[in-house]
Formats: C-alpha cells, structure tokens, sequence
C-alpha cells in the first residue's frame, strides 16, 4: 500500500527541514513503511519545498564500490536544484550534515524521451565536464536504506563543476582515470567503467525512469568511494582527459 499524501507531505517536511538546517533527522524509514515509488515522492516533494528550479539530476550507487561503503545494492536518482550547482571553489561544512565529496562525470544534455538507447544518449550529449560532487546524509546514517536515501534526494547537497567543457565524440569515457587528493595526498583511485561500466549507460537507465529536459545537467555517479570532507581540506579530481576540478572546505 502507498502512502498517503499527507504522509508524503509530513515526510517531505521532515527532510527538507534537514536540508535547510543542515541538522540530522530521523530517517523517513523509521516511521513509515515506504515503497521505492513512496520514497521518490517524498523525494520529489521536498526538493519543491526548496522553491529553486531544477537544474538536473543525479546518478547514486551506480558504483558497487559505493554501494558496498554505503550499504545501497541499487542506483537511484535525485534532483539538483540550481542553488546547488556552482562554479565557486568553496563550500562552508557548517552547511551539511556529515559532507562527504565524490568525483563525477557530469553530463550536458539535450531533451531525452523515453524509451532510451544508448546512441540515443550519445547524440543529446552536448558535452561532458568534470566534477566534484558534495554528498551528505541528512538522516545522520552512512548506511541508509533504500528508501531512505531515495527520499533524501539520493544523498545530493551540492555540485562544483570544473571549467573544461568537452566534446563526447571519439571520447571512452569507461577509460577514463581519475586520481582524488586531499590535500595533496592521493585519496582514491577510479575510472569511468566503475559505474555501471559505462557513464553513457547511467544516463540511459535515467533516462529510461524520466524525460530528460533540454539543458539538463546529469552526474553520473562516483568513480570512487566516497570521502570524508572536513573545514580546511582541499579536495582535487584530477581526471587523465577531462581535466581538473577541485573545492575547499570552510
């Protein structure tokens, strides 16, 4: 049985209340029995409550690495409000939770329609950048559920995004190498065959869930385990063809 939508929008209060504070909550799950598609809703629910238009998507889990650390065994997908996509090489940790980063390809697409191929991606790709996305679970737990971290928007808080913008054709993005350092010191290995083998296929399995909205920004999930960000770190993805990303913590 699916939840109410009163329940929804208590749920949806709930985590965006999280959000805006940066304070933990309980977790959606701890309350509620929720499906996949209950989750999603109240995912959907609170990301409006943000009143920011939508500036794309996210890719979760789609890395097994991740799933292992976080204790995840699906993808999903969240929202990224523009708000939270950002060319400023700062972030203040006092506005997350517990902040971890993660390196990406990030995609910039054309309008998708589903159902969705492979080739299909590849032609609305206008162009691949590297990134660094910020991650916090709002529920104070490393190790959600599902559904929980479905419904805290898969875990999304913030976006850097480096300044190459690059073309896709000719490019193997499921060999492209990434090195992260903090601080100088190498962090974390991956390349772009960790999630779901190849970038393109991540964008595919969204888009195959939802259209696709011209302009849409899509990250396609870590390359590498998540790491800890703390006030002072310097954290850079160093990638071997799309170039360099990086962000300070303050």
């Amino acid at each position: 049985m699916t939840l109410s939508d009163d329940a929804i929008g208590s749920l949806a209060d709930r985590v965006h209340g999280a959000f805006r504070d940066a304070r933990a909550t309980t977790p959606p799950s701890a309350s509620h029995e929720l499906t996949i598609e209950d989750a999603y809703r109240v995912q959907r629910a609170a990301v409006e409550r943000r009143g920011e238009p939508l500036a794309g998507y996210k890719l979760g889990f789609t890395n097994e690495r991740v799933q292992n650390q976080v204790g995840v065994d699906r993808p999903a997908h969240g929202r990224l409000t523009a708000d939270t996509v950002s060319d400023e090489t700062s972030v203040g940790v006092d506005d997350f939770v517990s902040p971890r980063v993660e390196p990406e390809i990030a995609f910039v697409l054309e309008s998708i329609e589903p159902p969705a191929e492979v080739h299909d991606v590849l032609a609305a790709t206008r162009a691949v950048l590297p990134a660094i996305e910020v991650v916090d679970s709002r529920t104070g737990s490393w190790s959600p559920t599902p559904v929980d971290a479905i419904a805290d928007n898969a875990l999304a808080a913030g976006v850097r995004l480096g300044s190459t913008a690059n073309a896709i054709a000719g490019t193997d993005l499921s060999m492209e190498a990434v090195q992260l350092r903090r601080n100088g010191e190498l962090v974390e290995t991956g390349v772009g065959a960790n999630v779901l083998e190849r970038p393109v296929r991540t964008v595919r399995w969204l888009a195959n869930r939802r259209p696709l909205e011209e302009g849409a920004l899509v990250l396609t999930g870590s390359l590498t385990p998540t790491v800890e960000l703390a006030a002072g770190d310097v954290v850079e993805a160093r990638f071997s063809t799309l170039g360099s990303v990086s962000i300070r913590a303050d």
